[in-house]
């Protein structure tokens, strides 16, 4: 027979980083083994909200325009310095 775990209890005692899974487990009255999965799967929330509430900032794209107009400045110095194909010269 299985009873259900306290999750937001859990969750609660998971932001004490002094606590170890077993104590937590103790404390919500659960195994330790699901206070180790409440807490994978808390720990995936976290970084997925982390990864998707910010997006690229304006100092990231100006920084990728800004070397992509280098690049470009650059290879079209490099062309208009380059002699012409055909030996090039007055005759």
């Amino acid at each position: 027979m299985s009873r259900s775990v306290d999750r937001e209890l859990v969750i609660q005692l998971l932001q004490d980083e002094s606590l170890s899974f077993r104590e937590i487990a103790r404390r919500a009255k659960c195994s330790d083994w699901s206070v180790r999965s409440i807490a994978s799967e808390f720990d995936g929330d976290r970084s997925s909200d982390d990864a998707t509430s910010d997006p690229s900032s304006p100092l990231g794209c100006a920084i990728v325009a800004g070397i992509a107009l280098l690049i470009v400045s650059g290879l079209c110095f490099a062309s208009w310095r380059m002699p012409p194909r055909d030996g090039g010269g007055m005759k």
